[in-house]
């Protein structure tokens, strides 16, 4: 910028820049799934731990083929904050089971498209400025997999501060 008074002087301008950005992801769903559900047979043990040293009061670790074990230690207290040196410790396993799905070839396009959608949307700050999604899906053998491209309107512009 030339001033009258001033002789030429540099300024900065002032601007948005926006640019189409593509965000893409995969995803694969099995034809044919072993899925691990849990069943309503529960069993709870109990162990005490006084500092570091553990005394079980069971035999052995589970009646269960499988199981999904959660520990809970609760230690006790006399007073508000002043604990004892032992705590109990309870032991609750949930017997699972292996359960075989299987999906059409409709359902795993479906499952494969919607998990891929949103893998991708997790990316995307703004999803009000997705402008086109693309969706390709592939078929191989026992499994189907969808990818999923977003073009997206963002701004990509940056304040940068220059010298001479």
């Amino acid at each position: 910028m030339e001033g009258k008074y001033t002789g030429i002087r540099y300024v900065h301008a002032n601007g948005d820049v926006y640019a189409n950005v593509w965000y893409s992801d995969k995803a694969e769903v099995q034809l044919k799934q072993t899925k691990q559900e849990r069943t309503e047979n529960v069993e709870k043990k109990y162990s005490i731990k006084i500092n570091n040293f553990k005394i079980n009061f069971y035999k052995k670790l589970s009646n269960f083929e499988k199981c999904d074990t959660i520990e809970e230690e609760k230690k006790l207290k006399i007073f508000s904050n002043f604990y004892l040196p032992f705590s109990i410790i309870e032991y609750t396993n949930y017997e699972m089971r292996d359960t075989q799905i299987e999906y059409s070839l409709q359902e795993a396009k479906e499952l494969a498209i919607k998990q891929a959608e949103d893998k991708v949307k997790s990316q995307i700050e703004d999803k009000e400025k997705i402008l086109d999604t693309h969706v390709t899906v592939t078929q191989k053998e026992g499994k189907v997999e969808a990818e999923v491209i977003c073009e997206v309107l963002e701004d990509i512009g940056t304040k940068e501060k220059f010298e001479i």
